[in-house]
């Protein structure tokens, strides 16, 4: 559809008693299409609920239809309700959820199950989503008419528009739809349309007479005979195959000749690209275009060959294969077979997809097809089997279950130490709760061991996950394995015969809970906490008597400090009352305490590498735990409840779309002084600022080149300064006003930094470091100050506000200094740095000042402060000869080179001064600042230039929650944190290779997240 072809935007209505609210309208397939999604009348302007729809807590995004009153078909009710009661549940079949009647304004309201696309826009390259394989399309289609026949319901109106596309459905389906509603065809409203417009409408092709052999008529009513859809599929299916040619001729006027003649010109087009032999569809489609003969149902014969057409290909090109002689196991919705993904060993779960659980199937593969986590099993792939009676979900396949190895059935590798066992459990869950959703059943059956080494946890079988809100979660129904139940849960069983008619709300504790009784039943090789025997297992957790807790906390030695503070961690995860009942973010903090207070012989910390999915840039907040990452299409932040949890685990805040504006992963993006508002410069030349958290734009404005940096004010929140690389002003911008405030002049500026509440340093490529004051009372005014002669292409400045100096870095030519330490009270830099080297091709000089606090001379000022060696630390990087350490207040005044690599874009000091990381093309190496001793290196294949690397702001003085930012020009963000390891090795260095992989970029939003453990690189996602 062209711009000019678009209807006026989507109004808001009500329906059922609620506010729908409308994203988009669309013109098709024979009425009015929204597409949004129910909310409540309530808390105007905030985030409402959505629509309960078919069932109680049952929450939908849907598309609505709108149909006049008197356009609806005389049966329509009856039709309507078969759809939304189930009676015409069909996989190739459009649901309807629910329907209203407005009266008053002469309409019906259809709400129907979301689609993503017609054939229509799929065959005219308007849509580049998934799809079936070739052989699927034509089977779904011919079995999705083939249904609607054998319920006695002929469509009337085949056309590319009333084919669907459900990209939303796993596996991808093709559906059929609009039929039985509405009395005209979709021709009615194509019609309308061409009267309207000068030119001839696009979507001529439509129309329903070129679709059928009877004579042309708007309304469908009392059309019968299923010989039209029969030769209208088959014109579908030839348009599909040949992606939008018609089978009766290349024009209007030549394919209603033709179809009268019933002459289809373009059969013979399907021996195309076939080499001579014609495509398998071409008999089935040949026969459907021709009257039938008598006893002969060509649409059920077509049907039947496209079926074979499957299982030659599934034999030939399917991507996996089920083993049903190798058995691994048994659940309620399923078998779990052995099998082969790509020649790789999978495990193949089989569900009937007859069953009456379709729903929550469909569900679980909606669900599980989204999550992507190292402690969490990974599904590959879904697909229909041949013959469409069963779908399978490929998995990974792992060595076998906690149960198998309390119970001494495993023989895989061996497991890492119980406490990051314990660990690996509590983040793969607490990695679903991340994602608003409630696993339900957590018990040692359903946490798998991985057969890769070292051994990974991971939590499976998702088949009764639920979404949650705000950690709440409805239900209709108690979902789990007794005996392993909160006890909540178990109260609402305790009395089948009066079970309320709408059972309370859960909580995510209820999976804490389970999670407590999997720890203990780990830690004691089979014992559950409630009881000995399983009888009386439920009854203990109900009264709350953990029989064999007791017993255990007992008996344990009085020197076995960890497994004290276990039983204390599962005590506290099995509190009786779910106010008292500690959260995972809780337990992950305890055992990472843990496990870094281990013995590293047994247990050392590793590096973990996550990468967004597509280009992102990303700043975390000065005081919170709160990340900001931009793509090009919005704005996201997350947040955690402590350090201490991975970055896979942060959950998703809050988003703000750009639309017009479009936004680069090397664009800026930086916050304030105190994190309440945020800048972002976009490649329009265009720079906004966010009030956080209300996220309201404080300040827009395009300027007259791409923003290269925003430097905040340290004191003023409102107040910044734009740089713009090799231009000849400085903007100082005042969001309070939303506008600039003044202008600084000079040329080829190529730093910016604030020095105090009213002064700024600018360098520039000519040599020269300009300080401006602005007037305290009238900002708009500055005059110069100050002016310092540094050296060519002064590039980096920096501020020790201890010591009231600046220091700045140039491009280094023969007889220049490479770094200066400047005072206010001085003309010449009072310490300065020069090597005796050649002269670089591109010699920038990459350097940080490690600004330490409280070394114990605050009380002795800033003299004391410029007598203290610690303040005068620097981190710098030489293009060709590596990384190095410069103190001017040491004896020796000489650089102290850390290592040789070359080609380092960018150094950067933890907030706390103790670490230090250095980023090149392919490395990433971090140092203790206490000794200089390299505590990792690790070597990435990624050929893009780093443009900053920085640690999360954090006051922690714990290791384990040392996060690293590294942002890449075109590339995109990665982000690093220290995790754990099994490992036999006792010092405190280690190397690690990374494979990079360039698939990691094709998600959306929701993006791939990986963890990096040698020899290779495991896949994950970030949310």
């Amino acid at each position: 559809m062209t711009d000019a072809e678009q209807p006026e935007p989507a109004e808001d209505f009500i329906f059922k008693g609620k506010r729908l609210d409308c994203k988009k309208k669309i013109f098709g397939v024979g009425f009015f299409l929204f597409d949004g999604y129910w909310k409540e009348n309530e808390n105007a302007g905030a985030e409402k609920e959505r629509v309960k729809l078919k069932a109680p807590n049952l929450k939908k995004e849907v598309a609505i239809r709108r149909i006049k009153n008197e356009d609806c078909l005389d049966g329509w009710k009856d039709v309507a309700d078969k759809l939304v009661k189930g009676n015409l549940n069909h996989n190739n079949i459009l649901r309807v959820f629910g329907y209203e009647e407005d009266v008053a304004n002469g309409w019906r309201y259809f709400a129907l199950e979301p689609y993503s696309a017609t054939f229509y826009e799929y065959c005219n390259g308007r849509y580049n989503g998934p799809m079936p394989n070739e052989s699927q399309v034509l089977y779904q289609i011919t079995n999705g008419v083939s249904y609607l026949h054998g319920k006695g319901i002929v469509h009337g109106d085949l056309n590319p528009l009333n084919v669907v596309i459900a990209a939303q459905s796993l596996p991808v389906r093709m559906k059929i739809s609009d039929f039985g509603l509405s009395k005209f065809s979709y021709s009615k409203q194509l019609s309308q349309k061409m009267k309207e417009g000068e030119k001839p409408f696009e979507m001529e092709l439509c129309l329903r007479k070129y679709w059928t052999l009877s004579e042309e008529t708007d309304s469908l009513e009392g059309i019968k005979n299923a010989t039209e859809d029969v030769i209208a599929a088959g014109c579908i299916l030839f348009y599909y195959l040949k992606r939008g040619r018609h089978l009766f001729g290349d024009d209007f006027e030549s394919i209603l000749i033709n179809l009268k003649k019933n002459n289809p010109v373009n059969l013979e087009r399907l021996d195309e690209n076939y080499f001579g032999d014609y495509h398998f569809a071409y008999e089935p489609i040949k026969n459907m275009i021709n009257p039938p003969g008598k006893g002969f149902n060509w649409l059920h014969i077509a049907k039947k060959e496209f079926k074979k057409a499957l299982s030659r290909k599934s034999r030939i090109s399917v991507s996996f294969q089920v083993n049903t002689g190798k058995q691994l196991g048994k659940g309620s919705f399923g078998q779990v077979f052995e099998g082969k993904f790509n020649g790789d060993p999978v495990a193949v779960k089989q569900m009937t997809t007859t069953t009456a659980e379709k729903e929550i199937i469909q569900r679980e593969m909606n669900t599980h097809i989204e999550l992507n986590h190292l402690n969490v099993v990974k599904l590959l792939d879904v697909a229909d089997s041949a013959d469409n009676r069963f779908t399978h979900l490929v998995l990974e396949l792992c060595g076998g279950t906690l149960t198998d190895y309390c119970e001494k059935k495993y023989s895989g590798p061996e497991l890492p130490p119980d406490e990051l066992v314990l660990y690996q459990i509590a983040n793969g869950l607490h990695y679903i709760h991340s994602r608003n959703l409630v696993h339900r059943d957590i018990k040692p059956e359903n946490i798998l061991i991985s057969m890769t080494s070292p051994v990974q946890m991971k939590v499976s079988d998702l088949s009764f996950v639920k979404k949650t809100r705000e950690d709440i979660f409805s239900q209709s129904e108690i979902r789990g394995t007794l005996l392993w139940l909160a006890p909540e849960r178990l109260k609402v069983l305790s009395d089948p015969e009066n079970l309320p008619v709408n059972l309370p709300d859960g909580t995510i504790k209820s999976d804490t809970f389970s999670s407590g009784c999997v720890f203990f039943y780990f830690l004691t090789r089979g014992k559950h906490p409630f009881g000995k025997y399983q009888a009386i297992v439920p009854a203990n957790i109900s009264l709350n008597k953990p029989e064999e807790l007791v017993s255990y906390k007992q008996n344990l030695a009085a020197d076995d400090v960890n497994g004290r503070i276990l039983v204390r961690l599962i005590e506290d995860m099995i509190q009786f009352e779910e106010k008292e009942r500690i959260g995972l973010p809780e337990v992950i903090k305890q055992l990472a305490a843990v496990l870094y207070g281990m013995d590293k012989s047994k247990c050392q910390l590793r590096l973990v590498d996550v990468s967004l999915g597509g280009k992102y840039s990303i700043s975390s907040h000065p005081t919170e735990l709160i990340l900001a990452c931009a793509n090009e299409e919005k704005l996201i932040f997350y947040t955690a409840e402590n350090l201490a949890i991975p970055f896979s685990n942060w959950r998703k805040k809050k988003e703000i779309p750009f639309q017009p504006l479009k936004f680069e992963c090397y664009c800026t993006l930086e916050w304030n002084i105190n994190g309440t508002q945020l800048a972002a410069g976009f490649i329009d030349k265009t720079l906004v600022v966010w009030s956080y958290p209300e996220c309201e734009i404080l300040f827009q404005k395009e300027f007259s080149a791409w923003i290269d940096r925003v430097n905040w004010n340290p004191t003023r929140p409102n107040l910044f300064a734009v740089c713009q690389m090799d231009k000849n002003h400085v903007f100082v911008c005042d969001s309070s006003i939303g506008d600039v405030i003044t202008t600084i002049k000079c040329k080829r500026v190529s730093a910016v930094k604030w020095i105090s509440e009213n002064r700024i340093a600018v360098s520039s490529f000519y040599e020269m470091i300009k300080i401006f004051e602005m007037e305290e009372n009238n900002l708009t005014t500055t005059r110069l100050v100050k002016e310092f002669r540094h050296g060519m292409s002064c590039r980096h400045l920096e501020w020790n506000e201890r010591t009231q100096y600046l220091a700045s870095g140039n491009k280094k030519r023969i007889n220049e200094s490479m770094i200066n330490i400047w005072s206010m009270d001085h003309d010449k830099p009072i310490y300065n740095l020069e090597e005796e080297e050649e002269e670089e091709e591109d010699g920038v000089k990459k350097f940080a000042w490690r600004l330490c606090t409280g070394n114990g001379e605050e009380k002795g000022g800033i003299e004391m402060a410029r007598k203290s060696a610690i303040n005068f630390t620097f981190a710098y990087a030489s293009l060709q000869n590596g990384v190095f350490i410069w103190n001017p207040l040491e004896s020796e005044q000489q650089p102290r080179r850390l290592s040789h690599e070359k080609y380092i874009e960018t150094v950067a000091f933890s907030s706390d001064g103790r670490f230090l990381a250095a980023v090149s093309l392919e490395t990433l190496m971090i140092w203790s600042a206490e000794d200089w001793v390299q505590i990792y290196k690790v070597n990435m294949d990624i050929k893009k230039r780093a443009r900053n690397v920085s640690f999360f702001t954090t006051k922690s003085t714990n290791l384990y929650e040392n996060k690293l930012l590294v942002n890449y020009y075109y590339e995109g963000i990665r982000l690093f944190e220290f995790a754990f390891k099994e490992s036999n090795i006792s010092d405190s260095s280690s190397e690690i290779s990374t494979e990079s992989d360039d698939e990691d970029d094709d998600e959306d939003v929701d993006a791939d997240r990986e963890e990096v453990s040698p020899p290779k690189r495991l896949k994950g996602s970030f949310p």
